[in-house]
């Protein structure tokens, strides 16, 4: 047994009782969620090992922590290094730092990555479009401060930074309706490689339906839509509009497009979301919604050090979850207009 029962972290309790270290946070915060069997056996191993919980110490310390963790899903998509970008400058401005892992898609390598930066006791974490539970984000905001981009809360402790996904939707169905097309479809990434898929594309579906037009989706593999982006041409309409889920999807499209002969003069449509450097290039020039990154960086960097302050000063008490939500806008370019 460990001579100090504050040596013993939660994974040695998950690892011990052969359950998830969410679940033990969960089980050790008092949460209904949780069934009396499970709580107590838990509670048991917790006790068995010395484990004891000092609130304060551990919100003192994350208060003086100068990291800030940061988790993205992937380093494939251009926007998650944007916004890495916008979190440094905006971590800098407060005289912080940011350090960055990778979760990808795998739950035990992002559950690593997380357990990697709680074990350095940082300030608290940034999670950009993490694909956990509702649970899970909840049991990790019972653990340090916790904000999300990209995502909304779940609420318990858990703060959040998204853009407005209904009005950016519009934004794109209203400027592809005014092209002329008489049918959409969606170029989807896996349900597991982007949280925002499923708010996204409910957004553009109930757009679609306002004006009329039906919307298809279709999803793309992890290293190339172009498949999927076939499938969508082979049974929409003529005048289809396609919808890239961000500017790397988008770039697949815009290489089957050109090789299918229907990317010239706008006969096929294409919008993207993001508006990263990509969107900007002369060989893409793609239509793409503009997601404010730095105002977006600036308040999770806000919410992150306002609630580890709070926690400091009354560990008992945490605030209530709040969530920033932002606007984006569609730049217009080549790839959408006739």
């Amino acid at each position: 047994m460990p001579a100090s029962g504050h040596d013993v972290t939660q994974s040695d309790i998950a690892a011990a009782a052969g359950v998830s270290r969410s679940l033990v946070s969960l089980a050790l915060s008092g949460s209904p969620k949780v069934a009396e069997d499970t709580r107590a056996h838990i509670t048991q191993v917790a006790a068995a090992l010395g484990y004891r919980i000092n609130t304060a110490a551990s919100a003192l310390a994350r208060q003086r922590s100068s990291t800030i963790g940061l988790v993205l899903p992937n380093l494939r998509n251009a926007f998650f290094e944007q916004v890495s970008r916008s979190l440094d400058d905006a971590a800098a401005a407060q005289g912080l730092t940011v350090f960055v892992t990778v979760g990808a898609q795998d739950q035990e390598r992002l559950h690593r990555a997380i357990n990697s930066l709680l074990g350095v006791r940082v300030l608290g974490l940034i999670l950009v479009s993490p694909w956990l539970t509702d649970q899970e984000l909840v049991a990790l905001g019972d653990e340090a401060p916790t904000c999300l981009i990209g995502r909304r809360t779940p609420g318990g402790k858990v703060d959040a930074v998204h853009i407005d996904e209904q009005l950016a939707a519009e934004q794109i169905v209203s400027h592809l309706d005014a092209q002329g097309v008489d049918s959409l479809g969606y170029v989807a990434p896996r349900i597991g490689d982007d949280a925002s898929r499923v708010a996204r594309e409910r957004a553009l579906a109930r757009a679609a339906h306002k004006v009329g037009l039906t919307l298809t989706t279709e999803e793309a593999s992890t290293d190339d839509a172009g498949a999927a982006i076939r499938r969508l041409l082979s049974v929409g309409t003529p005048q289809m509009g396609l919808i890239a889920h961000n500017d790397m999807l988008a770039i697949d499209a815009v290489a089957v497009l050109r090789e299918l002969g229907s990317g010239g003069a706008g006969r096929t449509p294409l919008v993207s979301y993001d508006n990263t450097y990509l969107a900007r290039r002369a060989e893409f020039a793609l239509t793409s919604l503009d997601q404010p990154d730095p105002h977006m960086a600036h308040e999770a960097v806000r919410l992150l050090v306002e609630r580890s302050a709070a926690l400091a000063r009354t560990p008992d008490n945490p605030p209530a979850p709040r969530e920033v939500c932002t606007e984006g806008h569609l730049v217009i370019r080549a790839s959408s207009t006739v």
